[in-house]
């Protein structure tokens, strides 16, 4: 059995459980050292490829363990997340056919847990979508019937990306950071049938905007969210919506004032557990 692991910061143990959302209950371990300042995080059940991934990806340690029996929890088992009652999101095909028979006007997304952010299951993920729900059901500023251009920064799994397709988006351009992450999304996009998506890697700190979309999401961490403002206020039209969330309680305000400074409005922000999401407009 391989298991990866890595010492990091306490205060940052939130945002490994969002970074490491694949691993689910059964495989992730969160261990407190002495001191309080810092936590050991473990991932069992690797398969060689995924442990080689989360090395290149974060560092740490990969090891084998011969000592200890985990047991898999069936991704089947996780219950399907309803937004809005609009959209589900199953993690298995069975899932798929009950939510098909169970509610038969919904749209349904299959998102399996993988190595990339959001299976829908996290609050900030979860959030997104609801708000990408509401923006869609008022018009959502720019987001007209006929014309809706979405970017996804930060796209994971290519959840969001895939939901605002479902949603009627016409023009939809998503981003991430990690090659692995863009082809987990591509692959998603493939299993659920969704066609049009232009998946890209990119680094969002060193992008230059060539074009505007009329609603921006990104689900990135503070820190990133903040140097990257002032190309996501270019990226966005006038008038145009941001979604944005990967915020902790503690770090809106900052986050906040970062888009204030751009030219954004908060229209409606989100608070649950630890993180936020928020709802802007701008100009």
């Amino acid at each position: 059995m391989l298991v990866w692991r890595k010492l990091t910061s306490a205060k940052w143990e939130d945002s490994w459980v969002e970074r490491l959302g694949f691993a689910n209950e059964s495989r992730l371990a969160i261990i407190g050292l002495p001191g309080g300042k810092a936590i050991r995080i473990e991932v069992y059940a690797l398969s060689k490829k995924e442990g080689a991934a989360l090395v290149k990806q974060f560092g740490g340690q990969l090891r084998t363990l011969k000592d200890r029996i985990f047991t898999h929890q069936d991704d089947s088992s996780r219950q399907p997340i309803r937004i809005r009652q609009k959209i589900l999101v199953v993690s298995s095909e069975r899932q798929k056919k009950s939510c098909m028979r169970e509610f038969p006007g919904r749209k349904i997304l299959q998102v399996p847990a993988a190595m990339a952010f959001g299976t829908g299951d996290h609050a900030t993920t979860a959030a997104c979508l609801r708000l990408l729900v509401d923006i869609r059901a008022k018009g959502g500023d720019q987001a007209g019937p006929d014309a809706w251009k979405i970017l996804d920064l930060g796209t994971g799994s290519g959840i969001l990306a895939l939901a605002a397709k479902l949603l009627g988006a016409t023009n939809v351009t998503a981003f991430d950071f990690d090659p692995h992450a863009v082809r987990v999304a591509q692959e998603n996009a493939v299993l659920n049938q969704i066609s049009g998506i232009d998946f890209r890697k990119m680094d969002v700190t060193r992008w230059t905007p060539r074009k505007t979309w009329d609603v921006v999401v990104a689900n990135l961490f503070s820190e990133v969210l903040i140097k990257a403002a002032p190309a996501i206020s270019s990226a966005t039209n006038p008038g145009g919506s941001l979604i944005f969330s990967g915020v902790m309680r503690h770090q809106e305000k900052e986050c906040v004032a970062a888009f204030h400074s751009h030219g954004f409005r908060i229209k409606k922000t989100i608070r649950k557990g630890k993180w936020i999401a928020a709802l802007a407009v701008k100009g």
